[in-house]
């Protein structure tokens, strides 16, 4: 959230900015699920990811 200035922040709507934090966390949890993959399970994701 140090990306964002404090007026920006202040600006946006409780549900504005829980969806943000939302969508941080989210990311967050699924790059540390990528990381416990095996060199197997991420080629998987990878061609999961292409066909998207």
């Amino acid at each position: 959230m140090d990306k964002f200035s404090s007026e920006f922040i202040n600006a946006l709507s409780d549900g504005e900015l829980t969806d943000i934090i939302d969508s941080i966390l989210v990311i967050e949890a699924v790059s540390g699920t990528l990381n416990d993959l095996t060199p197997e399970q991420i080629e998987m994701f990878d061609a999961a990811v292409e066909r998207r």
